[in-house]
């Protein structure tokens, strides 16, 4: 707002004019939220804010639909690391113009193997063979052998595992998500126990998933200590791996 310094001096800005102390006057430049809209050299600038905009919401959308499993096992760059992912396939969009580009499902590459905690890769904890593979509404993890005496390195003061997989149905389109219902999960197990053998662990959809949808599932491992019959999450998650293992 303007204020008056002397009998006739203006100080501050009075319509669209700017009045300075040294006396001299100017106009009021354009806003930058008019020239971001409407320049011709901030063209691609929207393109890329459009893009990264979007990669966000299809970020948020997928660690929203896998919550309870991010929960137990992330990082504090996750958020931004799977935005990156994001953006990189929607950059392999070959058919939309810049800044229009989305998802596509026939690009998924740059989300296999994404790693949730940074700090806890699978491969420096799970020693066990699985696969995990798609049929109709059903997802599965088979695991055809797993000894926890030698196949999983646990973090030190854990007394027991439990094998995590969850997957959900993404709409990129419509930023919706409908989980898979896990059926019998292996639970939690003594990290002393038995070695188990052909294990399966079905993840099953109301309906099989269209072919435009993002299908995501997660594998990883979470560990506990038991204390007087009661099983107490290790208070750091980063010893807890969790990595995307399937899309389709």
């Amino acid at each position: 707002m303007a204020s008056q310094t002397g009998i006739l001096g203006l100080q501050g800005t009075v319509g669209g004019l700017v009045f300075r102390k040294d006396g001299s006057v100017s106009q009021k430049p354009a806003s930058n939220k008019a020239a971001f809209a409407g320049s011709a050299s901030m063209a691609r600038t929207r393109e890329n804010a459009a893009e990264f905009g979007l990669a966000a919401k299809y970020s948020k959308l997928l660690r929203d639909s896998l919550r309870v499993a991010i929960a137990s096992a992330s990082d504090s760059r996750v958020t931004s690391r799977l935005t990156q992912k994001m953006r990189a396939i929607i950059g392999l969009d070959d058919t939309n113009d810049r800044g229009q580009r989305v998802f596509d499902a026939s690009n998924l590459a740059p989300l296999l193997g994404f790693n949730f905690n940074a700090g806890a890769g699978i491969s420096q904890t799970m020693y066990f063979q699985y696969e995990v593979a798609g049929n109709g509404s059903n997802v599965t993890m088979s695991i055809p052998a797993l000894n926890p005496a030698s196949d999983i390195a646990a973090p030190q003061g854990a007394t027991h595992f439990e094998v995590v997989f969850a997957v959900s149905d993404l709409d990129m389109e419509a930023l919706t998500y409908t989980n898979g219902v896990v059926a019998a999960p292996l639970g939690i197990l003594p990290l002393t126990s038995a070695p188990l053998v052909n294990q399966a662990v079905v993840a099953t959809f109301p309906a099989a998933p269209v072919d435009a949808h993002l299908v995501v599932g997660v594998v990883g491992i979470n560990f506990y200590q038991q204390i007087n019959g009661k099983f107490y999450p290790l208070n750091n998650n980063s010893t807890n791996p969790l990595a995307i293992e399937y899309v389709a």
